[in-house]
């Protein structure tokens, strides 16, 4: 069964002033179709929905993005957060058994922008999936040796062309949706949760 949250509940249990959570799920979700000023019917949030209004909120408290650059990132990943179990999943099998995803532990998304012909600025995402980070011991020195795979997310583009390198954020995906679990108390099995 799916829970529901409402505007309080959601702001009490994430420490986000209610406030800016409502401004946030404005500005990061569809209207509310039951809901509104004047119906008199206040907003339930399902997992999903709340996951990424607190996302959205992420994108910009912490990463300092616009409100326009967060949507723009958000409708860019949901397809990729959704192949790799990052939202609920009523059929309880979210997480890939298979192939290279089954060995990833966690990831990590690198959010850089590319400069277009019309200068205009397009998100390009190196999504790192790690799949072990131990320490070693190298001419004395301890060093950390890790093994991860690399792929871009970019609406079609192989390789990105000119990067605009001094705005590279790192965003922690997997830290996030754990954080977002854990003090929402949700079914960890449900989504990409790893350690």
């Amino acid at each position: 069964m799916i829970k529901f949250f409402t505007n309080r509940e959601l702001s009490d249990k994430l420490g986000i002033k209610l406030a800016k959570w409502k401004r946030w799920s404005r500005e990061f979700l569809p209207p509310d179709p039951l809901g509104g000023m004047q119906s008199g019917y206040a907003r339930q949030y399902n997992p999903d929905q709340a996951f990424t209004v607190f996302f959205g909120g992420h994108l910009v408290g912490d990463l300092k993005f616009s409100i326009p650059e967060a949507r723009q990132i958000i409708q860019d990943l949901n397809k990729w957060l959704s192949e790799k179990g990052f939202f609920f999943d009523l059929r309880d099998h979210s997480v890939s058994d298979k192939g290279i995803d089954a060995l990833i532990k966690k990831y990590i998304i690198f959010i850089q922008r590319e400069k277009g012909a019309d200068k205009c600025f397009k998100f390009i995402y190196t999504v790192r999936g790690i799949v072990s980070n131990e320490p070693v011991q190298h001419k004395g020195f301890e060093m950390m040796k890790k093994l991860y795979v690399e792929t871009f997310v970019n609406q079609g583009h192989e390789k990105p062309s000119e990067m605009d390198m001094n705005v590279v954020k790192t965003l922690y995906i997997t830290g996030i949706l754990t954080d977002f679990v854990d003090v929402m108390g949700l079914e960890r099995t449900r989504y990409r949760v790893l350690s």
